[in-house]
């Protein structure tokens, strides 16, 4: 299988990954919350997740040798404390504080596994094309949505748009350097290990929100 049939094949995995929610979406994606306490709670959890992006695409950047791949880590660590600050913003602006909220254990675990890779291939097909494929999915289908108020979908909106930029940039990455049955035997790995964890983050996320259960 060439390079570009592959990141094809991987796109086409998120995407099913993704559509298994389309009739009965998370509490991640807004769209099923009734409350304004829900929708906090659920931004607080996002907005955990964008920092700790960052520091993980920091991470990655003295071990990243392809230098394009480097670049774009760079942009993103920045990109990422952007989206950070509009989120912040929007739960301050709401009598919350942003930054007393314990992460879940499956999102420990989903983010300490992102850290923990070490290819190049494997990174990028995990976190920006799996991760970050998922995030972008729900949160185009939030500003689809009539249940989510404007105060949601005003910062994904900004978020939407950067994310817009990125196009396939982890597909081309797999295309140019996943050539080998060994290394996409590794990404295949990756991509399953990075849904199934996103899976069992939103089980945690809507059992947090939903029925209160905590950690």
């Amino acid at each position: 299988m060439t390079g570009k049939e592959f990141a094809e094949e991987m796109l086409g995995r998120v995407r099913a990954f993704c559509q298994s929610y389309d009739a009965r979406p998370p509490a991640y994606s807004y769209v099923p919350l009734k409350t304004d306490e829900q929708r906090i709670k659920v931004m607080k959890s996002r907005l955990f997740n964008e920092v700790r992006s960052a520091e993980i695409f920091g991470g990655w950047l003295k071990s990243t040798p392809e230098l394009d791949v480097k670049a774009t880590l760079a942009e993103a660590v920045h990109e990422e404390m952007r989206h950070a600050a509009l989120l912040e913003q929007q739960i301050r602006e709401r009598g919350a504080e942003p930054y007393d909220y314990r992460p879940l254990p499956a999102q420990m675990a989903m983010f300490n596994a992102f850290e923990g890779l070490t290819e190049t291939v494997e990174r990028m097909a995990a976190f920006p094309m799996a991760g970050e494929g998922v995030a972008d999915y729900m949160i185009v289908k939030s500003l689809r949505a009539d249940s989510v108020p404007e105060w949601i979908k005003a910062p994904y909106r900004a978020i939407n748009e950067d994310e817009e930029t990125h196009g396939n940039y982890p597909a081309e990455v797999l295309t140019k350097h996943a050539t080998t049955p060994e290394r996409q035997e590794r990404v295949r790995r990756a991509v399953e290990m990075s849904l199934m964890l996103r899976r069992q983050y939103f089980e945690n996320l809507d059992r947090w929100v939903f029925e209160g259960r905590e950690w």
